[in-house]
């Protein structure tokens, strides 16, 4: 990624990435990662700046490694230690490294390790994308958990399956149906960029046709689907610049029809130049997915809880695919009839049996004090599933949120009778002339340890579900109305600590990879597995800057490239502190 002002200067021609050529005196220029050790360099810093010394690769990578070192010890510390109390919501990378394997027992293996190492005991849920080896990964830790302490409710249901991957999946099965219009979008876009000559070209025609748009057509990457619908909605304002082009240019046309596969039987041919047509479908294609390329982006925040939204976000996709589907079945559009039966399809084979879903993501639900067990709530269900398996869910639903309740009740419940009673006396020290209130006050302070449990379950629970929702407004703080309500629900506070942390995405994980320029590069990947995680997570752990998850589509397939030649995978850790 070439951001210094410098770089106005020279010219990289694409057969010698490595080499520039100077704009003014036409000299071809170079300089690898390893010159700064080059006497020739070395001499250079000593007469532009004397006072600086040139650190060798040596000390770089034990100051790299101390420093992480450092970090690392202190992020433990602070995992062991830190009692919670801030209510601010923390993500960090913990771990970056090679797998030997992809077999699920043996991923499965290394976060046991990695767990062990870090010191960390409790794991609400683990989101994982739908790969099968995940599945059998998620299986291992399941009984690992278990013989370590956690309880079967709890490992029951640590698989969370990843949002952005899932819409991922019944988006691209919509794009297989518009691959003819696609690729040959794809092929003029790549025909235009292939040289700087067709590319002076195109920018002229873009001011014949008086564009208004201040960038230019960009390329996506094939296996992302959100950067197809950039190139999409970017490459639309072209339409009338594409069409100038094949005046101008009497190879566009021929060179298109050779591009491509053959057609198969019963399939639209994907070769030659974008049709009149091709431009209609991507206009309304592109409309429809921009809810969501918006979902993914909104699902994959750092700085916010997503866990509450996981419910509402599969209802809004039903919606979306349902009117839809309703919408093209009853028009003339073969395709677009069979795309929106297709993306359906998808969907419910993921979201369309509740059983198979988490249930966490009802219980984060309510958790919301917008939403709780309210009608906006039961609608949401019963519009996705229907009135008779909706009113299953619902009760499903509260009796998990109870039976959870009841769990934490006896882990953290010793504090709130401590509370209850603490209230007690000071209401009798401010009332000691009356002696009905004061024996009341004492009755009431050995209920609490006689078995009121249940009752006192109850009343906590039934105040949060009985009063009055929030309003439900974008700008709500759910963290800061659990912050300062943790004193009236003690448990229920604790229960929305862990349960608002999941993340519901992966997307924000694999994106900090593409953050402040391309991590892993030629040079990055060539270095050590143990240098390249201490690269990786120390550059997370001191940056504070959320993660954006917006597409750079120049960036994107920059990063797809380097990625590629490596088998990394990420660990990455969420909590409420």
């Amino acid at each position: 990624n070439k951001r210094s002002k410098a770089w106005a200067h020279f010219t990289i021609e694409n057969d010698d990435p490595d080499h520039a050529n100077c704009n003014y005196c036409s000299a071809i220029l170079g300089c690898k990662s390893t010159s700064a050790e080059k006497e020739g360099f070395r001499f250079f810093m000593s007469k532009a700046c004397p006072r600086f010394n040139v650190p060798s690769r040596t000390t770089m990578y034990r100051d790299i490694i101390a420093l992480y070192e450092t970090e690392k010890a202190m992020l433990r510390k602070y995992f062991i230690d830190s009692r919670q109390t801030s209510w601010n919501l923390r993500k960090k990378i913990i771990s970056f490294v090679l797998v030997d394997g992809h077999k699920g027992d043996d991923i499965g293996k290394l976060l046991e390790k990695l767990l062990i190492e870090w010191g960390i005991e409790r794991v609400c849920t683990i989101t994982v994308d739908n790969a099968s080896s995940n599945d059998t990964c998620l299986a291992y830790m399941k009984r690992s958990l278990t013989n370590r302490g956690c309880t079967h409710a709890r490992s029951q249901y640590l698989h969370m399956r990843c949002v952005a991957h899932i819409v991922n999946l019944v988006v691209q099965d919509g794009l297989k149906i518009m691959c003819h219009t696609v690729n040959r979008i794809r092929h003029a876009i790549k025909f235009v960029r292939a040289s700087p000559t067709r590319l002076d070209v195109f920018k002229k025609c873009v001011q014949l046709s008086k564009v208004a748009s201040k960038g230019l057509i960009n390329i996506d990457v094939a296996t992302r689907w959100n950067s197809t619908f950039v190139m999409l909605d970017n490459v639309e304002k072209f339409e009338s610049a594409f069409e100038q082009y094949a005046l101008h240019d009497p190879n566009y046309k021929t060179e298109l029809e050779k591009t491509g596969p053959e057609p198969k039987p019963d399939a639209l041919d994907q070769r030659g130049p974008p049709t009149q047509s091709d431009w209609v479908y991507v206009s309304e294609f592109k409309q429809f997915l921009q809810h969501f390329y918006d979902l993914t982006n909104k699902v994959s925040g750092t700085k916010y809880v997503t866990a509450n939204t996981f419910l509402e976000e599969i209802a809004d996709v039903n919606f979306l695919l349902g009117e839809w589907s309703d919408h093209v079945i009853c028009g003339d559009d073969e395709i677009f009839k069979c795309m929106a039966l297709k993306m359906k399809a998808k969907y419910e084979k993921y979201w369309g049996d509740p059983e198979k879903m988490n249930k966490y993501i009802f219980i984060a639900a309510i958790l919301d004090p917008r939403t709780k067990e309210s009608h906006f709530f039961k609608d949401m269900i019963e519009d996705t599933y229907g009135c008779i398996i909706g009113n299953i869910i619902l009760t499903s639903s509260h009796n998990e949120f109870v039976s959870l309740f009841g769990e934490y009740k006896e882990l953290y419940g010793t504090s709130s009778t401590s509370e209850l009673a603490s209230q007690a006396r000071a209401s009798e020290n401010a009332s000691e002339n009356s002696l009905m209130r004061s024996r009341y006050n004492k009755k009431r302070m050995r209920s609490c340890g006689e078995g009121s449990t249940s009752s006192n379950m109850r009343t906590e629970l039934d105040k949060y579900l009985a009063e009055d929702t929030e309003e439900l407004t974008a700008e709500f703080d759910l963290l800061e109305w659990w912050k300062l309500n943790a004193a009236r629900f003690p448990v229920l506070s604790k229960m929305a600590r862990d349960i608002l942390a999941i993340p519901i995405s992966t997307v924000a994980s694999e994106s900090a990879f593409s953050t402040s320029g391309r991590i892993l590069d030629d040079f990055r990947s060539s270095l050590t597995p143990a240098t390249l995680q201490a690269l990786i997570c120390t550059q997370d752990w001191l940056r504070s800057k959320p993660i954006n998850v917006e597409l750079d589509l120049a960036e994107l397939t920059k990063l797809e490239e380097g990625v590629g030649a490596l088998r990394l995978d990420d660990n990455g850790v969420i909590s409420i502190d």
